[in-house]
């Protein structure tokens, strides 16, 4: 087993600093929202990616529905759902702690869905990797910078800073 895991980002924007800061790295873009990262690690498996490594650490930024979880501050996801479905379809999903950084529990999402459930951050890609942990048996870790309350306009997003502080702590796990 390779102790190199594959950093799945959404978003080139997103795995910009890190590229630049270990260009070694296995680093992949998966693109956002479900869809993307499922098709990303679909196609990633059928390469025989997973025969060598064993974990997918899907990073990038993530909103923070309020006071509990710091713009800017990292966290790691521990508890994922798609909160989009109907209460009856929901299903959750738990990971074991990977790193010491707080755990907090996230809803996937389409579009805002501030205040829908008692989740701490929301993103898009999250129950996706999750679920295809589950399937394909790798170890799935998600960390995530937070850059923004949900729902504020983007211009208001910290996102460079999010990025920034997301980066130093990859560094180190």
């Amino acid at each position: 087993m390779s102790s190199n895991p594959i950093f799945l980002f959404p978003t080139e924007l997103e795995a910009a600093t890190l590229r630049r800061l270990q260009p070694d790295w296995n680093i992949v873009v998966c693109g956002v929202g479900m869809a993307a990262t499922a098709a990303t690690l679909s196609r990633l498996y059928r390469a025989g990616c997973f025969d060598d490594v064993r974990c997918v650490v899907l990073c990038g930024i993530a909103g923070g529905y309020d006071s509990r979880v710091a713009v800017g501050e990292v966290v790691e996801v521990i508890s994922e759902r798609c909160a989009e479905l109907p209460q009856r379809f929901q299903r959750e999903y738990h990971q074991e702690p990977y790193t010491t950084l707080r755990g907090v529990t996230s809803n996937t999402v389409h579009s805002c869905m501030a205040g829908v459930t008692d989740a701490e951050i929301e993103n898009m890609e999250g129950a996706a990797l999750f679920a295809m942990a589950e399937e394909f048996g790798f170890r799935a870790v998600e960390i995530r910078g937070i850059s923004n309350r949900v729902g504020e306009e983007f211009n208001l997003w910290r996102v460079e800073e999010a990025l920034q502080a997301l980066a130093r702590v990859l560094i180190t796990i």
